[in-house]
């Protein structure tokens, strides 16, 4: 399983998250410590969330190949993924898309390294 983003998407994420985060792609599902609790949707939603590094991430037991930085998943969640994905940024939106189509068009980035505590 890959992760392409592109230069675009790349510069949101340096914005957004420091430089030495592990990053996250998270099925939000309502899972684990990172996901919102109690939201029923029919939209399929995901999020890219930056912990520290040595930060605990038991649900994320999956490396997730990637072309920025270390990715990690639920490995549980793949079902919800594609093998080849693209991580994109357009009309000021981060888009996760694949050869199938668009799988988010308005992915959230979340900080939750100590240096945003």
């Amino acid at each position: 399983m890959k992760l392409t983003i592109t230069n675009e998407a790349i510069q949101q994420l340096k914005k957004v998250f420091p430089a030495d985060s592990r990053l996250l792609l998270s099925f939000d599902d309502g899972v684990g410590p990172f996901s919102k609790v109690g939201i029923c949707s029919l939209d399929t939603s995901y999020d890219v969330i930056g912990v520290d590094k040595d930060a605990k991430t038991p649900d994320y037991d999956t490396k997730l190949e990637a072309n920025f930085g270390d990715w990690a998943f639920k490995g549980y969640s793949k079902i919800y993924l594609d093998q080849d994905m693209k991580l994109d940024y357009k009309n000021n939106r981060i888009v996760l898309s694949s050869e199938a189509g668009i799988m988010d068009s308005n992915i959230e980035l979340k900080d939750l390294t100590k240096q945003n505590a």
